[in-house]
Protein backbone atom coordinates (compact mmCIF):
# COMPACT_ATOMS: atom_id res chain seq x y z
CA UNK A 1 0.00 0.00 0.00
CA UNK A 2 1.27 3.46 -1.31
CA UNK A 3 1.47 5.81 1.81
CA UNK A 4 0.24 9.36 1.34
CA UNK A 5 2.53 12.10 0.99
CA UNK A 6 2.73 13.98 4.34
CA UNK A 7 1.84 17.23 5.51
CA UNK A 8 2.95 20.09 3.20
CA UNK A 9 3.39 22.55 5.91
CA UNK A 10 3.15 20.32 9.23
CA UNK A 11 5.00 21.62 11.79
CA UNK A 12 4.46 19.76 15.17
CA UNK A 13 6.14 20.31 18.47
CA UNK A 14 8.39 17.06 18.29
CA UNK A 15 9.42 17.55 14.79
CA UNK A 16 10.09 21.43 15.45
CA UNK A 17 12.25 20.40 18.11
CA UNK A 18 14.02 18.06 15.76
CA UNK A 19 13.87 20.12 12.66
CA UNK A 20 15.24 22.98 14.24
CA UNK A 21 18.52 21.24 15.63
CA UNK A 22 19.37 18.95 12.78
CA UNK A 23 18.25 21.89 10.09
CA UNK A 24 19.12 24.43 11.68
CA UNK A 25 22.57 24.44 14.30
CA UNK A 26 23.39 27.54 16.12
CA UNK A 27 26.15 28.40 13.12
CA UNK A 28 23.34 28.29 10.25
CA UNK A 29 22.36 30.97 8.59
CA UNK A 30 19.51 33.11 10.24
CA UNK A 31 17.70 36.49 10.75
CA UNK A 32 15.41 38.88 13.13
CA UNK A 33 15.10 41.27 9.91
CA UNK A 34 16.03 41.56 5.90
CA UNK A 35 18.72 42.04 5.63
CA UNK A 36 22.44 41.81 6.63
CA UNK A 37 23.05 44.78 7.33
CA UNK A 38 20.30 45.48 9.34
CA UNK A 39 21.06 42.77 11.07
CA UNK A 40 24.40 43.22 12.27
CA UNK A 41 23.41 47.09 13.56
CA UNK A 42 20.85 45.50 15.51
CA UNK A 43 17.57 44.83 13.87
CA UNK A 44 17.44 48.55 12.86
CA UNK A 45 19.45 49.67 10.20
CA UNK A 46 16.79 51.64 8.53
CA UNK A 47 17.70 55.24 8.66
CA UNK A 48 20.71 55.37 6.11
CA UNK A 49 19.12 51.87 4.16
CA UNK A 50 19.99 51.34 0.36
CA UNK A 51 19.00 49.73 -2.59
CA UNK A 52 17.30 46.63 -2.45
CA UNK A 53 17.17 46.53 1.37
CA UNK A 54 15.23 49.87 1.60
CA UNK A 55 12.17 47.88 0.06
CA UNK A 56 11.22 46.45 3.55
CA UNK A 57 12.80 49.31 5.63
CA UNK A 58 11.98 52.59 4.16
CA UNK A 59 11.09 52.99 0.56
CA UNK A 60 11.59 56.73 1.03
CA UNK A 61 15.82 56.07 1.29
CA UNK A 62 15.35 55.11 -2.73
CA UNK A 63 14.66 59.20 -3.67
CA UNK A 64 18.53 59.47 -2.46
CA UNK A 65 19.84 57.14 -4.79
CA UNK A 66 21.61 57.48 -8.46
CA UNK A 67 22.83 54.12 -8.34
CA UNK A 68 22.09 50.02 -9.13
CA UNK A 69 21.95 47.02 -6.65
CA UNK A 70 20.88 43.48 -7.67
CA UNK A 71 20.52 41.19 -4.89
CA UNK A 72 21.72 37.96 -5.59
CA UNK A 73 20.93 35.68 -2.94
CA UNK A 74 19.94 35.52 0.98
CA UNK A 75 19.19 33.18 2.85
CA UNK A 76 18.70 32.67 6.69
CA UNK A 77 16.40 31.69 9.86
CA UNK A 78 16.06 32.57 13.42
CA UNK A 79 14.71 30.79 16.80
CA UNK A 80 13.94 31.89 19.65
CA UNK A 81 13.62 29.53 22.80
CA UNK A 82 10.98 30.39 25.90
CA UNK A 83 11.21 28.37 28.53
CA UNK A 84 14.22 26.42 28.00
CA UNK A 85 17.76 27.00 26.39
CA UNK A 86 18.69 25.60 22.68
CA UNK A 87 20.98 23.26 24.24
CA UNK A 88 18.24 21.41 26.46
CA UNK A 89 16.38 21.50 22.92
CA UNK A 90 19.19 19.44 21.28
CA UNK A 91 19.34 17.27 24.70
CA UNK A 92 15.73 16.14 24.32
CA UNK A 93 15.66 15.95 20.64
CA UNK A 94 18.91 13.37 21.43
CA UNK A 95 17.92 11.81 24.53
CA UNK A 96 21.12 10.45 25.97
CA UNK A 97 22.19 11.42 29.91
CA UNK A 98 21.72 15.03 29.56
CA UNK A 99 17.57 14.81 28.25
CA UNK A 100 16.42 14.56 32.13
CA UNK A 101 18.35 17.67 33.42
CA UNK A 102 16.71 19.57 30.28
CA UNK A 103 13.72 18.30 31.32
CA UNK A 104 13.98 19.37 34.61
CA UNK A 105 14.55 22.95 33.40
CA UNK A 106 11.14 23.30 31.69
CA UNK A 107 8.94 25.31 34.01
CA UNK A 108 5.76 23.44 34.26
CA UNK A 109 3.79 25.76 31.97
CA UNK A 110 5.78 24.17 28.84
CA UNK A 111 8.30 25.45 26.62
CA UNK A 112 7.62 27.62 23.03
CA UNK A 113 9.93 27.51 19.94
CA UNK A 114 9.22 30.73 17.76
CA UNK A 115 10.96 30.61 14.20
CA UNK A 116 11.01 33.06 11.07
CA UNK A 117 13.22 31.63 8.67
CA UNK A 118 13.45 32.12 4.60
CA UNK A 119 11.31 30.24 2.56
CA UNK A 120 14.43 28.73 0.90
CA UNK A 121 16.59 27.75 3.67
CA UNK A 122 13.41 25.90 5.38
CA UNK A 123 12.99 24.26 1.83
CA UNK A 124 16.31 22.80 1.60
CA UNK A 125 17.06 22.09 5.10
CA UNK A 126 14.25 20.03 5.00
CA UNK A 127 15.22 17.82 1.66
CA UNK A 128 18.30 16.83 3.74
CA UNK A 129 16.24 15.19 6.08
CA UNK A 130 13.44 13.80 4.00
CA UNK A 131 10.84 15.94 6.02
CA UNK A 132 8.02 17.57 4.97
CA UNK A 133 8.80 20.90 2.37
CA UNK A 134 7.27 23.89 4.09
CA UNK A 135 8.13 27.48 2.27
CA UNK A 136 9.01 28.41 -1.17
CA UNK A 137 11.90 27.06 -3.29
CA UNK A 138 12.51 30.57 -4.99
CA UNK A 139 15.27 32.48 -3.38
CA UNK A 140 15.26 35.76 -1.79
CA UNK A 141 16.48 38.30 -4.82
CA UNK A 142 16.00 41.62 -5.74
CA UNK A 143 16.73 44.98 -8.35
CA UNK A 144 17.13 48.15 -7.26
CA UNK A 145 17.97 50.79 -9.97
CA UNK A 146 17.51 54.70 -8.23
CA UNK A 147 14.52 55.77 -7.46
CA UNK A 148 12.85 52.47 -8.29
CA UNK A 149 13.32 48.60 -6.63
CA UNK A 150 11.30 45.02 -6.30
CA UNK A 151 12.08 42.61 -4.26
CA UNK A 152 11.21 38.62 -3.74
CA UNK A 153 11.37 37.23 -0.76
CA UNK A 154 9.40 34.21 0.97
CA UNK A 155 9.07 33.17 4.67
CA UNK A 156 8.09 30.41 6.86
CA UNK A 157 7.06 31.41 10.17
CA UNK A 158 6.28 28.97 13.13
CA UNK A 159 5.71 28.40 16.56
CA UNK A 160 5.70 25.36 18.85
CA UNK A 161 4.38 24.58 22.40
CA UNK A 162 5.69 21.34 24.49
CA UNK A 163 4.39 20.93 27.69
CA UNK A 164 7.15 19.39 30.34
CA UNK A 165 5.21 15.87 30.41
CA UNK A 166 6.00 15.54 26.74
CA UNK A 167 8.85 16.30 26.34
CA UNK A 168 9.88 14.02 29.14
CA UNK A 169 8.67 11.43 26.89
CA UNK A 170 10.54 12.43 23.87
CA UNK A 171 13.77 13.21 25.52
CA UNK A 172 13.88 10.36 27.90
CA UNK A 173 11.25 7.45 26.60
CA UNK A 174 8.39 5.42 27.61
CA UNK A 175 8.48 4.50 31.33
CA UNK A 176 6.20 2.53 32.56
CA UNK A 177 5.93 3.97 35.89
CA UNK A 178 5.16 7.49 34.68
CA UNK A 179 2.29 6.21 33.03
CA UNK A 180 -0.17 7.82 34.78
CA UNK A 181 1.47 11.20 34.57
CA UNK A 182 1.73 11.75 30.87
CA UNK A 183 -0.06 14.96 29.80
CA UNK A 184 -0.36 17.00 26.08
CA UNK A 185 -1.22 19.90 28.05
CA UNK A 186 -0.69 22.94 25.73
CA UNK A 187 0.86 21.10 23.50
CA UNK A 188 0.49 22.09 19.56
CA UNK A 189 1.92 24.22 16.83
CA UNK A 190 1.71 27.09 14.10
CA UNK A 191 3.16 27.66 11.10
CA UNK A 192 2.37 30.01 8.04
CA UNK A 193 4.66 30.03 4.46
CA UNK A 194 3.94 32.77 2.37
CA UNK A 195 6.08 34.97 -0.52
CA UNK A 196 5.74 38.59 -1.32
CA UNK A 197 6.66 40.63 -4.39
CA UNK A 198 7.55 43.96 -3.25
CA UNK A 199 7.85 47.11 -5.63
CA UNK A 200 9.43 50.57 -4.25
CA UNK A 201 9.24 54.34 -5.45
CA UNK A 202 10.79 57.18 -3.48
CA UNK A 203 10.94 60.66 -4.35
CA UNK A 204 12.50 63.60 -3.14
CA UNK A 205 11.16 67.19 -2.36
CA UNK A 206 14.14 69.71 -1.45
CA UNK A 207 16.06 67.73 2.03
CA UNK A 208 13.00 65.08 1.86
CA UNK A 209 12.45 61.99 0.32
CA UNK A 210 9.23 60.49 -0.25
CA UNK A 211 8.66 56.49 -0.88
CA UNK A 212 5.85 54.42 -1.22
CA UNK A 213 6.09 50.33 -1.89
CA UNK A 214 2.91 47.87 -2.61
CA UNK A 215 2.95 44.29 -2.45
CA UNK A 216 1.49 41.05 -3.79
CA UNK A 217 1.57 37.75 -1.34
CA UNK A 218 1.20 34.99 -2.60
CA UNK A 219 0.12 32.38 0.57
CA UNK A 220 1.22 28.97 -0.04
CA UNK A 221 0.14 26.95 3.81
CA UNK A 222 -1.38 28.37 6.62
CA UNK A 223 -1.90 25.26 9.75
CA UNK A 224 -2.89 24.92 13.05
CA UNK A 225 -2.56 21.51 15.32
CA UNK A 226 -2.21 19.61 18.38
CA UNK A 227 -1.64 16.54 20.16
CA UNK A 228 -4.77 15.55 22.73
CA UNK A 229 -4.66 13.92 26.02
CA UNK A 230 -3.39 10.23 25.87
CA UNK A 231 -6.25 7.46 26.04
CA UNK A 232 -4.42 5.52 28.67
CA UNK A 233 -4.65 1.93 29.23
CA UNK A 234 -2.91 1.15 33.39
CA UNK A 235 -3.93 -3.15 32.76
CA UNK A 236 -1.89 -2.67 29.49
CA UNK A 237 0.53 -0.43 30.46
CA UNK A 238 0.03 1.44 26.94
CA UNK A 239 -2.07 4.54 25.50
CA UNK A 240 -2.85 6.29 22.85
CA UNK A 241 -2.05 10.00 21.46
CA UNK A 242 -4.11 11.66 19.20
CA UNK A 243 -2.89 13.72 16.90
CA UNK A 244 -4.84 16.44 14.06
CA UNK A 245 -3.57 19.18 11.89
CA UNK A 246 -5.68 21.55 9.84
CA UNK A 247 -4.54 23.11 7.00
CA UNK A 248 -4.99 25.85 4.20
CA UNK A 249 -2.88 25.28 1.32
CA UNK A 250 -3.23 28.98 -0.15
CA UNK A 251 -4.11 32.05 0.24
CA UNK A 252 -3.43 35.64 -1.44
CA UNK A 253 -2.89 39.50 -0.13
CA UNK A 254 -1.66 42.79 -0.68
CA UNK A 255 0.06 45.60 1.39
CA UNK A 256 0.81 48.96 1.05
CA UNK A 257 4.22 51.03 2.71
CA UNK A 258 4.79 54.55 2.72
CA UNK A 259 8.05 56.37 3.92
CA UNK A 260 10.04 59.45 5.01
CA UNK A 261 13.31 60.82 5.01
CA UNK A 262 14.67 63.99 5.98
CA UNK A 263 18.19 65.08 5.67
CA UNK A 264 19.46 67.22 8.11
CA UNK A 265 22.41 69.26 8.44
CA UNK A 266 26.31 68.08 9.85
CA UNK A 267 25.10 64.44 8.46
CA UNK A 268 22.77 64.00 10.23
CA UNK A 269 19.11 62.12 9.21
CA UNK A 270 15.57 61.31 10.41
CA UNK A 271 13.35 58.39 8.97
CA UNK A 272 9.69 56.65 9.89
CA UNK A 273 8.00 54.66 7.87
CA UNK A 274 4.82 52.61 7.54
CA UNK A 275 5.12 49.03 6.52
CA UNK A 276 1.49 47.26 5.70
CA UNK A 277 -0.72 50.43 6.31
CA UNK A 278 -3.21 49.48 4.38
CA UNK A 279 -3.55 45.54 4.00
CA UNK A 280 -5.41 42.49 3.59
CA UNK A 281 -4.83 38.76 3.72
CA UNK A 282 -7.47 36.30 2.82
CA UNK A 283 -6.94 32.19 3.23
CA UNK A 284 -8.74 29.34 1.45
CA UNK A 285 -11.37 27.79 3.21
CA UNK A 286 -11.03 24.58 1.34
CA UNK A 287 -9.37 22.72 4.36
CA UNK A 288 -7.81 19.64 4.63
CA UNK A 289 -6.93 17.87 8.06
CA UNK A 290 -4.12 15.70 9.03
CA UNK A 291 -4.32 13.01 11.57
CA UNK A 292 -2.08 10.49 13.38
CA UNK A 293 -2.31 8.26 16.65
CA UNK A 294 1.02 7.57 18.70
CA UNK A 295 1.69 4.91 21.11
CA UNK A 296 4.04 4.16 23.53
CA UNK A 297 6.02 2.02 20.96
CA UNK A 298 7.00 5.29 19.28
CA UNK A 299 8.86 6.81 22.13
CA UNK A 300 12.72 5.35 23.03
CA UNK A 301 14.96 7.25 24.92
CA UNK A 302 16.22 8.36 21.50
CA UNK A 303 13.36 9.68 19.17
CA UNK A 304 15.25 9.52 16.07
CA UNK A 305 16.37 6.17 16.85
CA UNK A 306 12.50 4.89 17.71
CA UNK A 307 9.80 6.74 15.87
CA UNK A 308 12.25 9.25 13.62
CA UNK A 309 11.20 12.45 11.79
CA UNK A 310 10.30 10.83 8.82
CA UNK A 311 7.91 8.03 10.37
CA UNK A 312 6.93 10.72 12.29
CA UNK A 313 5.42 12.68 9.41
CA UNK A 314 4.46 9.61 7.05
CA UNK A 315 2.54 8.67 10.03
CA UNK A 316 -0.43 11.03 9.30
CA UNK A 317 -3.37 10.55 6.89
CA UNK A 318 -4.86 13.79 4.76
CA UNK A 319 -8.83 14.02 4.32
CA UNK A 320 -10.58 17.06 3.24
CA UNK A 321 -13.07 19.06 6.04
CA UNK A 322 -16.34 18.67 5.43
CA UNK A 323 -17.73 21.68 6.94
CA UNK A 324 -20.88 20.16 7.54
CA UNK A 325 -19.51 16.69 9.61
CA UNK A 326 -16.36 18.22 10.99
CA UNK A 327 -15.22 15.91 13.69
CA UNK A 328 -14.35 16.98 17.38
CA UNK A 329 -10.99 16.96 17.01
CA UNK A 330 -10.69 18.01 13.84
CA UNK A 331 -13.16 21.28 14.83
CA UNK A 332 -10.83 21.49 17.85
CA UNK A 333 -7.70 21.50 16.39
CA UNK A 334 -8.47 24.15 13.77
CA UNK A 335 -10.87 26.40 15.45
CA UNK A 336 -8.62 28.88 15.32
CA UNK A 337 -6.39 28.40 12.28
CA UNK A 338 -8.13 31.75 10.70
CA UNK A 339 -7.48 34.04 14.13
CA UNK A 340 -5.27 37.01 13.37
CA UNK A 341 -4.34 35.35 9.65
CA UNK A 342 -3.04 38.67 8.72
CA UNK A 343 0.18 41.15 8.26
CA UNK A 344 0.49 43.60 11.45
CA UNK A 345 1.10 47.28 10.70
CA UNK A 346 4.56 48.04 11.43
CA UNK A 347 6.01 51.55 11.88
CA UNK A 348 9.58 52.81 12.05
CA UNK A 349 11.42 55.70 13.42
CA UNK A 350 14.88 56.73 13.54
CA UNK A 351 17.33 59.10 14.04
CA UNK A 352 21.30 58.41 12.74
CA UNK A 353 24.37 60.09 11.77
CA UNK A 354 27.52 59.92 8.76
CA UNK A 355 30.52 61.31 8.78
CA UNK A 356 31.37 63.60 5.95
CA UNK A 357 33.25 60.42 4.26
CA UNK A 358 30.49 58.32 4.34
CA UNK A 359 32.93 56.18 6.49
CA UNK A 360 30.91 56.24 10.34
CA UNK A 361 26.92 55.06 9.89
CA UNK A 362 25.49 55.67 13.32
CA UNK A 363 21.21 54.84 13.95
CA UNK A 364 19.38 54.88 16.77
CA UNK A 365 15.79 53.10 15.62
CA UNK A 366 12.07 52.65 17.67
CA UNK A 367 9.67 49.95 15.79
CA UNK A 368 6.29 49.20 17.06
CA UNK A 369 3.86 46.62 15.82
CA UNK A 370 -0.04 47.21 15.83
CA UNK A 371 -1.73 45.54 15.43
CA UNK A 372 -0.34 42.15 16.36
CA UNK A 373 -1.16 39.73 13.79
CA UNK A 374 -0.10 36.19 12.85
CA UNK A 375 3.13 37.27 10.64
CA UNK A 376 4.83 38.60 14.11
CA UNK A 377 7.25 37.91 16.08
CA UNK A 378 8.30 38.84 20.04
CA UNK A 379 11.63 40.50 18.40
CA UNK A 380 9.57 42.51 15.77
CA UNK A 381 9.05 45.52 18.57
CA UNK A 382 11.94 46.58 20.00
CA UNK A 383 14.42 49.74 19.97
CA UNK A 384 18.01 49.08 18.19
CA UNK A 385 21.42 51.01 18.23
CA UNK A 386 23.68 50.08 15.73
CA UNK A 387 26.89 51.27 14.17
CA UNK A 388 28.98 50.24 11.03
CA UNK A 389 32.77 51.90 10.39
CA UNK A 390 34.23 50.87 6.75
CA UNK A 391 37.37 50.08 6.17
CA UNK A 392 39.61 49.16 3.02
CA UNK A 393 37.32 46.36 1.61
CA UNK A 394 35.54 45.72 4.89
CA UNK A 395 32.20 47.17 6.40
CA UNK A 396 32.37 46.24 10.39
CA UNK A 397 28.97 46.60 12.23
CA UNK A 398 27.62 45.79 15.50
CA UNK A 399 24.31 46.27 17.54
CA UNK A 400 21.96 46.11 20.48
CA UNK A 401 18.32 46.46 20.97
CA UNK A 402 15.69 45.56 23.60
CA UNK A 403 12.68 44.15 22.82
CA UNK A 404 9.15 43.39 24.63
CA UNK A 405 9.77 41.43 28.09
CA UNK A 406 12.99 42.34 28.93
CA UNK A 407 14.22 40.26 25.07
CA UNK A 408 17.52 41.46 24.69
CA UNK A 409 20.16 41.27 21.59
CA UNK A 410 23.61 41.84 20.70
CA UNK A 411 24.98 41.57 17.15
CA UNK A 412 27.77 41.68 14.92
CA UNK A 413 28.19 41.76 11.30
CA UNK A 414 31.03 42.02 8.30
CA UNK A 415 30.48 42.68 4.66
CA UNK A 416 33.67 42.48 2.59
CA UNK A 417 33.64 44.75 -0.76
CA UNK A 418 35.42 43.70 -4.04
CA UNK A 419 34.18 46.19 -6.23
CA UNK A 420 30.79 45.92 -6.89
CA UNK A 421 30.25 42.70 -5.22
CA UNK A 422 29.58 42.72 -1.58
CA UNK A 423 29.50 39.28 0.84
CA UNK A 424 27.55 40.24 4.19
CA UNK A 425 26.93 37.72 6.95
CA UNK A 426 25.96 38.96 10.35
CA UNK A 427 24.73 37.31 13.66
CA UNK A 428 23.34 37.82 16.91
CA UNK A 429 22.24 36.16 20.48
CA UNK A 430 18.95 36.42 21.86
CA UNK A 431 18.47 36.40 25.47
CA UNK A 432 16.63 37.29 28.65
CA UNK A 433 13.38 36.18 30.69
CA UNK A 434 10.35 35.98 29.28
CA UNK A 435 6.92 34.58 30.41
CA UNK A 436 7.59 30.80 30.13
CA UNK A 437 11.12 31.12 32.46
CA UNK A 438 14.66 31.16 30.68
CA UNK A 439 14.40 32.78 26.83
CA UNK A 440 17.63 31.86 24.71
CA UNK A 441 17.26 31.98 20.79
CA UNK A 442 20.55 33.04 17.88
CA UNK A 443 20.49 34.17 15.00
CA UNK A 444 22.26 35.27 11.29
CA UNK A 445 22.42 36.13 7.99
CA UNK A 446 24.13 35.57 4.68
CA UNK A 447 23.62 37.39 1.13
CA UNK A 448 25.39 38.13 -1.69
CA UNK A 449 24.72 41.64 -3.47
CA UNK A 450 26.03 43.75 -6.45
CA UNK A 451 26.15 47.22 -6.00
CA UNK A 452 27.36 49.80 -8.29
CA UNK A 453 27.00 54.00 -9.14
CA UNK A 454 27.50 54.90 -5.80
CA UNK A 455 25.41 52.89 -3.71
Amino acid sequence: MTRPAPPRHFTAAAAALSTAVLVFPADASAQMAAGARSVGMGGGGMVFVTGVDAVEWNPANLGWADGWNVSLAEIGVSGLGDGATLDDFRAIVEGGDDAQSAVDAIPDTGLRIIGVTEGFATAFGAEQIDAPTPGSPLPTVGVAFGPVAFRVRSRVLSQATLSRELADLFGNGFEEENLPNYRVGNTGWRTTSFTEYTVSYGTTVGALSIGVGGRYVQGHGLLDGRFFEPVIDLNEQSFVIQSVSVQSESGTGYGFDLGLSLDLPGGFRAAASGTNVWQRMEWDENLVAWTAEFTEEDFDENFDESLGVEEFFDRFQDEPVDPDGVGLAVSEAGGDLFEQSYFPQVYRGGVGWRSSSGATTLEAVGIVVSPRGRFSSPWDERISFGVEQKVPILTLRGGYAFAQDGLTTYTAGVALRLGPVHIETSAGRFGGDGELGSRDGVYATFGVQLKGGGL
